[in-house]
């Protein structure tokens, strides 16, 4: 899977911007319908991983973001909370996605309860 290869980047980007000897406590992750990336195996990577990586036990905190859709047909636009092909207000095959592929790190929260974004 190609998840534990996104959860190795996803912790040398944690740990770069984590300074000094803070303690990571959870990182918050955002990931798109689109992406086909696995919250539930990037949750079960990150356990395998993290104690090594932060000689601590930071819980991952993965959301899924809704899908934003265009209808070229009738010009509605929806958020979507599920990958949908037809357009839900008329029907047609003309949903153009406006996302859907991002993985992004959202924040990290440290031990003395600093936020830092990314």
């Amino acid at each position: 899977m190609h998840e534990a290869s996104i959860v190795e980047s996803l912790i040398d980007l944690v740990r770069q911007n984590v300074t000094g000897s803070s303690l990571v406590r959870r990182v918050n992750v955002s990931v798109g319908l689109l992406s086909g990336v696995s919250p539930d195996a990037m949750r079960f990577y990150f356990e395998l991983m993290r104690e090594e990586a932060f000689h601590s036990q930071p819980e991952l905190v993965v959301s899924l973001e809704p899908l934003l859709a265009h209808c070229e047909s009738c010009g509605s636009d929806h958020s979507l909370k599920e990958t949908l092909w037809l357009c839900p207000a008329c029907g047609a095959s003309a949903l153009a996605f406006r996302n859907g592929d991002e993985l992004h790190l959202r924040s990290i929260e440290v031990e003395d309860g600093e936020d830092l974004h990314a």
